[in-house]
């Protein structure tokens, strides 16, 4: 488990637990039914608010409700929510790769028992 911080937010992210992977699992599929229904014509405020609700739907299906409140502050911004969603792929994509490392490294440790 490692902490994910954003801006007045600091989230638990376990990728190697199991409840969290359903979550964060659940919350992409959400999220890409909701991006291919995204309206993408009307004005650009409310393309953009939607936009940003989409993000913010992300975040409170895997962290629960509210804490895209304490992320955002309840500005909705396309910069800041692409760039918190930067921020956080790329901290699970660590976490992921530090799980197969540690596998890797554990898997290689007893195959070199077993060969003796």
């Amino acid at each position: 488990m490692s902490l994910w911080k954003w801006n007045n937010a600091e989230l638990e992210i376990d990728m190697g637990d199991v409840e969290f992977q359903e979550k964060y699992e659940n919350a992409f599929n959400r999220m890409g039914d909701t991006e291919n229904k995204l309206q993408k014509t009307g004005t650009l405020s409310e393309f953009s608010k939607n936009y940003c609700r989409m993000y913010f739907r992300l975040y409170d299906d895997i962290f629960g409700e509210g804490t895209s409140e304490k992320m955002f502050s309840g500005k909705m911004n396309i910069r800041e929510v692409e760039d918190s969603y930067d921020s956080f792929i790329s901290f699970c994509s660590k976490e992921v790769e530090e799980l197969n490392k540690r596998r890797a490294s554990r898997m290689k440790k007893y195959q070199l028992k077993s060969k003796r």
